[in-house]
């Protein structure tokens, strides 16, 4: 399934999701995380650099307490 960067960055930017993904090590990973303000550190958000990184996107993992990032590309599922 393909999945839309502003699609996904918008599901990000509303609520905490559960991405589904491979990992650059070919390890599948399941993650919470989300792009809200009340979660993020000091309620600022990745730089525009990092959210305009190509496939990449950056997110506050909140089980970690901490910045993540995956591929657009290489999602399998999002809920």
């Amino acid at each position: 399934m393909n999945f839309n960067r502003q699609d996904v960055l918008n599901m990000l930017n509303n609520r905490v999701v559960t991405v589904t993904f491979t990992k650059v090590n070919g390890e599948e990973r399941v993650m919470n995380c989300t792009l809200l303000s009340e979660y993020l550190p000091g309620g600022t958000g990745p730089t525009l650099l990092q959210e305009s990184a190509g496939d990449n996107v950056s997110v506050w993992d909140v089980e970690a307490n901490g910045w993540r990032s995956f591929r657009v590309s290489s999602i399998k599922a999002i809920k």
